[in-house]
C-alpha cells in the first residue's frame, strides 16, 4: 500500500475513472442545456427517434445503450412533455411505436447549439491535440469489450450485434440486480 492509502488505487481503477469521467460530461450537459430541462438520456432519446422514427421501446433502449426500465422512465417523461408520441404497433399490439411529436422535434432543433456547446466543453478539458485521442480511444475500448452499438444491426432485428456483449449481457436494471443478489444470499 502506498504512503495515500488504499483509496488512492481505487482512484485508478479504470471504472472508476469512467463513471467519473461520466459523472463530469452529464453534469456539464445539464448544466449548459438547463434552459431546455434536458438530461443526456432524454437528449439521446430524442435523437435516436428523429434518426429512427416508429421504433420501440427495446431498439430505443439498444440503440442508446440503456437497459429497459430507463428507457421506459425516460419515455414517460418525454411523453408526458409532449415531446414524444407512442402508437400500437399494428404487426405486434403489445409494442408500442415510438415518435418525436411536433415539439420535440423542435426542440431538438433548439437544444443543438446548447448541447454542441456540452460536447465542446467536456472535451474543452483537454488539449485540442488530445480531444480526438480520448474519443478514438473510448471507442476502441468499446470494440475491444465487443461492445460498440451498431445501429444497422439493431435496426435488421439481431440482438447479438446491437453493442451488448454476450459475456457483459443487457445492462439489468439496478433494482433487479440487486434483488437477484438479495435472494442468493
Amino acid at each position: 500500500m502506498d504512503d495515500n492509502g488504499i483509496l488512492s488505487s481505487v482512484y485508478r481503477r479504470p471504472g472508476f475513472l469512467l463513471k467519473r469521467c461520466n459523472q463530469v460530461s452529464a453534469a456539464i450537459f445539464i448544466k449548459l442545456c438547463r434552459d431546455f430541462s434536458m438530461t443526456p438520456s432524454q437528449y439521446g432519446v430524442l435523437c435516436a427517434l428523429n434518426d429512427f422514427p416508429g421504433i420501440d421501446q427495446i431498439a430505443l433502449g439498444r440503440l442508446i445503450g440503456q437497459d429497459r426500465s430507463t428507457v421506459g422512465l425516460v419515455i414517460r417523461l418525454l411523453a408526458e412533455r409532449g415531446l414524444i408520441e407512442r402508437s400500437v404497433n399494428e404487426v405486434d399490439k403489445r409494442r408500442m411505436q415510438l415518435t418525436l411529436s411536433k415539439a420535440g422535434r423542435r426542440l431538438l432543433v433548439d437544444i443543438a447549439p446548447a448541447a454542441q456547446q456540452a460536447q465542446d466543453a467536456v472535451l474543452g478539458g483537454l488539449p485540442r491535440e488530445k480531444q480526438e485521442l480520448l474519443l478514438d480511444l473510448l471507442e476502441d475500448f468499446l470494440r475491444g469489450h465487443d461492445a460498440v452499438i451498431s445501429p444497422e444491426e439493431i435496426m435488421a432485428g439481431n440482438p447479438s450485434q446491437s453493442g451488448s456483449n454476450p459475456v457483459l449481457g443487457d445492462p439489468a436494471p439496478p433494482r433487479k440486480a440487486a434483488a437477484k443478489r438479495s435472494a442468493r444470499k
